[in-house]
């Protein structure tokens, strides 16, 4: 197996992985609800850490429950697409570009509404890592998807084959002419 499917079979991998994080992303925030829910939270909640003290919204805030419906839609997406990672590309750019997103309108809110600090060690890294994993198993970013052209007329060309398999010199498409 060549570098490029080793690749494209970790880009699978790791759909899959950041899949079935977001499916069960409800699960753990009860686990660690300090970490995960803004606000207080309500009586008799299990939690493994230390209950918020009072702020000025609720842990149960409707938000939670949006963010959560979107990322179960993105884990499930991610899960069917690890099936063929080339073909859903997409599904890495919105996971890497709202991941990053999300994590940067966080980091503010944490320091700015009382007593949410312990997002920064919770939701917060978590967002990045999986922004880090996607952008770091992304389909483009195989060490084999630039390739040098056969006949050397092209190569003298700096002619380059893209993993789509698509022969470029610079922003033109051409035809190698081995």
């Amino acid at each position: 197996m060549d570098a490029h499917a080793r690749h494209l079979k970790a880009s699978a991998l790791v759909m899959r992985l950041v899949g079935w994080t977001c499916l069960v992303l409800g699960l753990v925030a009860l686990a660690y609800p300090p970490g995960f829910f803004w606000g207080v939270l309500p009586e008799g909640m299990p939690h493994l850490g230390p209950a918020h003290p009072a702020s000025p919204y609720d842990g149960l805030h409707p938000y939670f429950f949006m963010l959560l419906a979107l990322y179960t839609g993105l884990g499930i997406c991610l899960v069917r697409g690890g099936r063929d990672p080339k073909r859903n590309v997409a599904l890495f750019d919105f996971g890497i570009v709202g991941n990053l997103l999300h994590g940067l309108v966080m980091i503010p809110q944490s320091f700015i509404y009382p007593n949410e600090h312990a997002h920064m060690w919770a939701d917060i890294p978590a967002v990045f890592l999986i922004v880090w994993m996607l952008w770091r198993w992304h389909p483009r970013s195989s060490p084999e998807m630039f390739a040098v052209a056969s006949c050397s007329r092209c190569r003298e060309a700096g002619v380059t084959r893209r993993g789509d398999g698509v022969w470029r010199s610079g922003l033109r498409r051409i035809r190698c002419g081995a």
